[in-house]
């Protein structure tokens, strides 16, 4: 039997074994930041954290959208990153990433050190990438939030055990009614149900999690006994049994006529039955430990698969939905429905997070729209989805939508986009999905500050490109308060911060780049953060 299950190049180094073997000695101080009167969250994947930095994603998430609260994926499901990009014309690829341009999530890795004498036959599976197991990525987000008074929590994806090792123990997946397997675990099967339980009371023992979220894949989507529907397993026969219902002589009724009765609807209660009671036990874990924790069910909206809300409201403590059809670049229009219908089966007090796309297809409009539908329709919060495939822009949106519906404590960013600004030698272009403005040569944006007098951060959105290095310099009534070369060669977006800047009503603003080999001077974005005059500011700028 297994201790360990890896991948063929998934062997853990010494080191991260050692890590492992010994995590969790100390005592979890908790947190507890309880939910904000309105919840902002935000997604965090480990190699973003490794790419750009934690402190990096935080200040981009917090200063740029407006979040008040953020999740990392502690288990998460295969998937190309960033979504979606494969439907846009040519090579677009992660936005403020500076490392790589894309990444292919691996099927179902843990990112955190589990306690592994909590598990039995089955136990988490690690990247077969050193250096995404050399770090307790978890751990890490949760503290750095934390420190920032943010709250913070983990999420369990759509896929908890890898393919890899369901085709290597057979008995733990699903089968259709013909018995055929299918590539998904049954948590009917003791195995399972004991590993999962041992994942959301791993979590909830030994990390400092305010919330654990989840959108776990349970059975098919699809109450057809025929066409899709599952599970047929020999656990699930035995299950059905003690509950009364014999799977084995309904199956060739059902093969014969999918409707039968009472058989379809017997069948069907069992999947419910057994989606409910396995929730049920994960939820109980997780407040036996820490009643305070709270327990976010993401819900992909398909009764079908056996996830009834109404038998889980005493269980889940809040609900995001994923509302995502705006992330192909235009609405369905079900949003507003989706928080009704929660509301119906969960009851008013439950608060509901509607998911907003901020994916690459999505544009600012959208994105506000969303926000204004979902806070019409009485949501207690918004998701981010997500931050490694959002654009400065779609982030910018997030903030001003949440001013726009008059959303308490969320001000409109107060900025310019430099293409609308007067412009000689520059361009209009995009770069990464962002537009913006480029030149060959030198270029020159200008426009009037109009808002109160004042001291101001200024910040910069601009391209840091291969081939070349640029130069950017920022003035303010004639004089020059910034330049920098563009040294880094990380081909994306990146933001430059000029603090404590005095600004006059009807000072002329003006940003001069002046490009270098390929590299194009290309600039998005000017914001303008009003600062409490306190004594004479510094004007060292600094990179973002």
């Amino acid at each position: 039997m297994k201790r360990f299950f890896f991948g063929k190049e998934g062997l853990l180094t010494a080191f991260a074994l050692l890590c492992i073997a010994n995590v969790n000695a100390q005592v979890i101080q908790r947190s507890n930041v309880p939910a904000p009167n309105f919840e902002v969250t935000g997604s965090i994947y480990p190699w973003e954290v490794h790419d750009e930095g934690i402190d990096l994603i935080l200040d981009n998430m917090t200063s740029i959208a407006g979040v008040n609260s953020v999740y990392m994926l502690a288990v998460m499901h295969q998937e190309h990153r960033p979504f979606n990009n494969d439907k846009l014309p040519g090579t677009f690829t992660f936005n403020h990433n500076p490392i790589r341009r894309e990444w292919d999530a691996e099927d179902s890795r843990a990112y955190f050190r589990p306690q592994m004498s909590l598990y039995g036959r089955i136990k988490p599976m690690f990247s077969k990438y050193a250096w995404l197991n050399e770090t307790d990525w978890l751990k890490l987000v949760l503290d750095k939030a934390h420190a920032r008074g943010l709250r913070a929590g983990a999420e369990v994806s759509h896929t908890y055990i890898p393919v890899e090792y369901l085709n290597q123990h057979e008995e733990f997946k699903q089968r259709d009614i013909n018995n055929n397997p299918v590539e998904r675990p049954c948590t009917n099967h003791p195995d399972v149900r004991e590993y999962l339980v041992a994942l959301y009371g791993d979590l909830a023992k030994n990390y400092d999690v305010d919330y654990v979220q989840t959108c776990m894949l349970l059975f098919s989507r699809s109450d057809d006994p025929v066409k899709g529907g599952t599970c047929f397993c020999e656990s699930c026969k035995r299950k059905a049994k003690s509950m009364g219902f014999d799977m084995e002589a309904a199956i060739p009724v059902l093969k014969d006529n999918p409707y039968a009765q009472p058989q379809l609807d017997n069948w069907r209660k069992f999947r419910i039955a057994s989606t409910t009671e396995i929730y049920k036990l994960v939820t109980d874990k997780l407040h036996e430990i820490n009643p305070k924790i709270d327990f976010r069910l993401n819900d992909l909206n398909d009764r079908t698969s056996g996830l009834q809300l109404e038998e889980l409201k005493n269980n889940i403590n809040s609900v995001h939905l994923s509302t995502h059809t705006e992330q192909n670049g235009y609405q369905k229009g079900d949003r507003k429905s989706r928080i009704a219908t929660t509301k119906y089966f969960m009851g008013n007090d439950m608060p509901i997070i509607p998911g907003v796309p901020t994916r690459l297809l999505t544009t600012p409009e959208i994105v506000k729209s969303s926000i204004k539908i979902s806070v019409d329709g009485g949501a207690k919060g918004i998701g981010i989805k997500h931050y490694d495939g959002s654009p400065y822009s779609l982030l910018r949106a997030v903030r001003n939508g949440l001013s726009e519906a008059g959303v308490a404590g969320f001000t409109p960013i107060s900025g310019m986009e430099v293409e609308t600004m007067t412009l000689s030698g520059y361009t209009a272009d995009r770069f990464l999905i962002e537009p913006c403005v480029q030149t060959t040569t030198k270029g020159t944006a200008k426009s009037t500050f109009t808002n109160p007098s004042g001291v101001y951060d200024i910040v910069v959105s601009y391209a840091d490109e291969k081939g070349g290095q640029a130069n950017l310099a920022v003035s303010v009534a004639g004089k020059q308060k910034a330049t920098w070369q563009l040294t880094e060669d990380v081909d994306c977006w990146r933001r430059k911060t000029i603090p404590g800047i005095k600004i006059n009503t009807g000072d002329e603003i003006e940003l001069v780049g002046i490009a270098n080999g390929s590299e194009t001077a290309r600039v998005d974005f000017i914001e303008f953060i009003a600062q409490p005059v306190a004594g004479k500011s510094k004007t060292t700028a600094k990179t973002h």
